[in-house]
């Protein structure tokens, strides 16, 4: 079996990574999920959209608790009106993401800083079709990316899909109209950040939601596509694989069982976000 590290497999995109071959140069692929779940998951993920650290073995993730000196969060901070201003928002976000998951994955994320950043800069990316690897660090594979030979021609080795088993556990794991309540009652923040981040011109609600259909609209690949030697690394046979958007790539990567997890996740939550967008009187201008 040949090891691979997560390297960008496509010199022709920055950070692509060749489905499930490649992975992204920087610190590894994060989706979504997130992204929405924390991107999703806001997965998806946060997205999305989202990608394994934790395997057997490793140290427990830090204790997410409120910074030194902070003020406990209470009930209210759930609301709009009483949030706390945008520099301020870890421990919002980690008390109450924290109680729709308790996954060593999520807990990992939820331990780092600028939660709202990170998750803002994911979704952006997945909405492009890009990685959101650069905003999950966090989340990055702790074992090597392999292939293997079969018949004269080199797949995925099958067992680089357990790398992001509790990443795809934690996304699973969340309620989506429960995380869809949480977003819509927090969206003036994320709009901030998301103007912030470049977009003056606001619309964090309609990145959100293309995040999502990237996701969604993510197609099955056979667990025995060939791969081919590629920029980097290995790229896919097919060129209507290759030619994948690079999200849509480092989600194939994680095997079929999970891709159809997420993306079942990933449209629930979407549905969740529509029912809560509604019945909070958010309007979202349709997808060009």
């Amino acid at each position: 079996m040949t090891s691979l590290d997560d390297l960008p497999l496509d010199g022709g995109r920055e950070g692509m990574a060749t489905a499930a071959p490649s992975a992204p140069s920087s610190p590894g692929p994060r989706a979504a999920i997130v992204s929405v779940l924390l991107a999703a998951a806001i997965a998806s993920g946060v997205w999305y959209y989202v990608v394994g650290r934790r395997q057997s073995g490793t140290p427990a993730a830090p204790a997410v608790s409120p910074s030194a000196g902070s003020t406990p969060v209470g009930e209210s901070a759930l609301n709009a009106t009483d949030l706390p201003p945008l520099t301020e928002m870890d421990p919002v976000v980690r008390q109450w993401l924290a109680r729709l998951g308790s996954s060593p994955a999520l807990l990992s994320w939820l331990a780092t800083d600028d939660l709202i950043g990170s998750l803002v800069g994911a979704v952006d990316r997945l909405s492009q079709g890009q990685s959101p690897a650069r905003d999950l660090a966090t989340l990055r594979p702790t074992t090597a990316f392999g292939s293997r030979r079969r018949d004269n021609v080199t797949v995925i080795d099958p067992s680089s899909y357990a790398r992001y088993t509790p990443v795809v556990q934690a996304v699973t794991a969340i309620e989506p109209a429960a995380l869809a309540d949480v977003v819509v009652r927090w969206s003036p923040r994320l709009e901030e950040a998301y103007r912030a981040q470049g977009h003056p011109e606001g619309g964090f609600d309609l990145a959100l939601s293309r995040a999502i259909d990237v996701i969604v609209k993510t197609p099955d690949v056979a667990p025995d596509a060939a791969l081919v030697p590629g920029v980097g690394g290995l790229a896919y046979a097919d060129p209507a694989f290759e030619k994948l958007p690079p999200a849509q790539k480092h989600l194939l990567r994680m095997g079929p069982d999970h891709v159809r997890a997420v993306r079942e996740a990933a449209r629930r939550f979407g549905e969740a976000l529509a029912a809560a967008r509604a019945e909070g009187g958010v309007k979202v201008p349709a997808q060009p």
